[in-house]
């Protein structure tokens, strides 16, 4: 990529952005000033540092969408951008004070001026007001215009928007914090060098300008990537909201879909959100290619519609997938269950794949592909541990197979298109006979348990017992405290190596663990004996040594061979 055709990046000061006439504008549907006290608090302590030990401070990136004629938007930096006026009127407003009250009345005056003049904008030689440097969105800025840079206080403070409560609570607290500040200064003039020096040469940025929306989004991800807190998904919405923007009406209807998706998934989640939901329909795309996915596809306002109507549907599958307790389920055990282990194994890569699949099988073919999956994850993600990004494509691959067949795609089509990611029984024994969940790792001894209990189930004959409310506990054969009495028989490196194999394990009622915790077998396999458990009666052992272990371990591995397991033709 040719990055001199897609960015200018310049190191610059505060003054070095806001001087030379240019007006800089955030986006009319881009979010709200969102800044508060522990932000406020951050930025002043970092001035204050720049004050006493004359230091620059980094402020992070700035990107810029380059409008011409020195007008730009303000893509990524509007909190700093608006803050940093803030308090640049908080300076101005105390100056004012001080010329008001006859203290250096002209030069205050003065500085007043050409304060407004450097940080806020000119003033229009008609109607007297300030033509604003910067402009907010179409939430913030008539309370910005009308009432900050007029320095007039909101007729009532209760009515205001959650927005502009904040805008106007920093104002405050700038204040508060300049009136402290001057008590230690001398006069006017120091006040106004703390702007100019102080906060208007010491606050340095890394500007990025882009000529266009697409780079912008394309410098959203490379920066989101590496840390940095961006919101790619506005970048998005400002997209779609100014194809419809020219009728009022459908930009209101637009924008109460937009919020209502948003709330489903969460603003957050939504990125991760529509690449599943890309994913479903498309050749597979990675993170920073998502804008363009969708410029390609939504250009015209009809377009907008269906996009919205097409997310907030996928939305609603997209979150019951990750929770079992979903009414989406209506109580169906097995969907739940399902439902749950997947999210236990933490595996996401299927989500566009069963999305496009709830929508286009009957019910009892969604319910075989979902277990399918849980089989195959068990196998590919929990025992196997292998590589992610093949399961990426091949998921991919099946889920245009099921968009593109609208309905006509048979579950033994799709089984077969997602074969490759079902490890062999070979192979799966091989890796489960040598498989460890370390139990003081709270999610590996989720996954321990969900294990103990499938086997469990089977060795029964079929009882369940739900592995995440059941009262039993992990009970391990070979304590996990070495005594010296287990030292005959494992040495401290085989301790080690084998506490937490799967074979080494059994489930307990509590009682009866607390009971033998760390006594020999022998007295371990009496009590094992009289357990309710199917799993604890089925070892069978003389002594507990690392081979009894192995072979444990192995029969297991035989057992969950055939619970977690996919009929292929």
């Amino acid at each position: 990529m040719n990055t001199s055709n897609l960015l200018d990046t310049k190191t610059l000061s505060f003054n070095d952005i806001i001087g030379n006439g240019k007006i800089y504008k955030v986006p009319e549907f881009q979010r709200d000033y969102s800044w508060d006290e522990d932000n406020w608090e951050d930025l002043w302590n970092d001035i204050l540092s720049i004050n006493e030990n004359n230091e620059a401070h980094y402020m992070g990136s700035i990107v810029l969408l380059n409008k011409g004629d020195s007008n730009y938007k303000i893509i990524d930096g509007q909190q700093r951008f608006t803050t940093l006026s803030i308090i640049s009127l908080a300076i101005i407003a105390k100056l004012k004070e001080l010329a008001l009250t006859d203290i250096q009345k002209d030069e205050n005056n003065e500085r007043v001026d050409l304060l407004m003049k450097d940080y806020i904008g000119q003033k229009d030689s008609v109607s007297l007001t300030y033509s604003s440097k910067l402009f907010l969105n179409e939430n913030n800025d008539s309370f910005y215009q009308r009432r900050l840079l007029s320095f007039s206080k909101p007729i009532n403070i209760k009515k205001l928007l959650d927005s502009e409560k904040l805008l106007w609570k920093a104002y405050e607290f700038f204040t508060n914090k300049i009136n402290d500040l001057y008590k230690k200064m001398e006069d006017g003039s120091s006040l106004a060098s703390f702007l100019k020096n102080i906060v208007g040469k010491n606050l340095l940025f890394i500007q990025i300008t882009v000529e266009d929306e697409l780079n912008a989004y394309t410098v959203f991800e490379t920066l989101n990537s590496r840390g940095v807190e961006l919101t790619s998904t506005d970048l998005l919405k400002n997209y779609l909201f100014s194809l419809v923007a020219k009728s009022s009406s459908d930009l209101n209807q637009v924008k109460k879909q937009w919020k209502k998706v948003i709330d489903i998934i969460g603003l957050k989640n939504f990125p991760v959100f529509l690449r599943h939901y890309l994913n479903s329909k498309i050749k597979l795309i990675n993170k920073g290619s998502l804008f363009k996915a969708i410029k390609n596809s939504v250009q015209k306002d009809e377009d907008v519609f269906v996009l919205l109507d097409n997310l907030e549907e996928s939305a609603y599958v997209y979150m019951a997938l990750g929770n079992p307790n979903d009414e989406y389920w209506k109580g169906d055990t097995d969907l739940e269950e399902s439902i749950d282990a997947l999210k236990l194994f933490g595996v996401t890569q299927n989500k566009s794949l069963l999305m496009v699949s709830h929508k286009y099988l009957d019910a009892n073919s969604f319910k075989k592909l979902l277990k399918a999956i849980v089989a195959i994850s068990y196998r590919y993600n929990v025992i196997g541990r292998h590589q992610t990004n093949v399961m990426d494509k091949i998921y991919n691959m099946a889920s245009i197979l099921v968009n593109d067949g609208k309905g006509k795609v048979s579950l033994g089509e799709i089984l077969n298109r997602i074969k490759d990611l079902y490890i062999s029984d070979d192979d799966f024994k091989n890796s489960f006979e040598g498989k460890s969940f370390n139990t003081s790792n709270s999610n590996h001894k989720k996954q321990a348990r969900y294990t103990l209990y499938k086997i469990e189930g089977q060795i029964s004959g079929g009882s369940k017992y739900n592995y995440s409310s059941d009262a039993g506990t992990i009970e391990h054969i070979l304590p996990e405290n070495l005594t010296e009495e287990w030292e005959t028989i494992f040495s401290e490196d085989e301790h080690i190596r084998n506490i937490y194999k799967i074979g080494n394990f059994t489930i307990l009622e509590s009682t009866k663990n607390r009971d033998i915790a760390d006594k020999n077998f022998e007295i371990k396999q009496k009590m094992y004996s009289s357990s309710k458990y199917a799993i604890c009666k089925n070892i069978e052992a003389s002594e507990w040594n690392i081979s009894a272990l192995k072979n444990r371990q192995s029969k297991l591995a035989t057992i969950a061979c055939g619970i977690w397991k996919i009929q292929y033709n």
